[in-house]
């Protein structure tokens, strides 16, 4: 399947497979390209469900303050309202397909692609905000 978008997420390549237009607004399905040691910052959703599923590489999954191997091929759920991320733990990239529900937040990654931290800090945390997710930094 062919993107309908490919994006730069804090430096990870993500690709957007399904968005909002082609839902009718029920979901977005992403693919993240993680480098090594690579994922996204401690985060929480208001408005999301997702769903995770390792297509290749070394994951693992930050929920409930644990840190959880998950295996190739296994669908993890994350609920709205908890802290989560996950992380790239292998010597190779990997991929990981994200489905999303309800559709919306390829706009939030859309503006979010292209920044940096920390020089951009403010606007990601302005682009949070405006989408209804919490950044969870220790």
């Amino acid at each position: 399947m062919n993107p309908v978008k490919t994006l730069n997420l804090l430096g990870t390549p993500a690709e957007i497979l399904i968005d909002g237009a082609m839902s009718q607004g029920s979901c977005t399905l992403m693919l993240d390209l993680t480098p090594p040691g690579g994922g996204p910052p401690p985060h929480s959703h208001s408005r999301e469900d997702e769903v995770f599923t390792v297509l290749e590489g070394e994951y693992e999954l930050l929920s409930e303050g644990q840190w959880v191997k998950v295996p190739v091929g296994e669908p993890v759920f994350g609920p709205r309202g908890h802290v989560h991320t996950f992380r790239n733990v292998g010597s190779t990239p990997g991929k990981m397909a994200i489905f999303i529900s309800p559709a919306g937040i390829e706009n939030f990654f859309e503006k979010l692609s292209g920044l940096s931290v920390p020089a951009d800090m403010p606007r990601i945390e302005a682009l949070f905000a405006e989408y209804g997710l919490s950044l969870h930094l220790s």
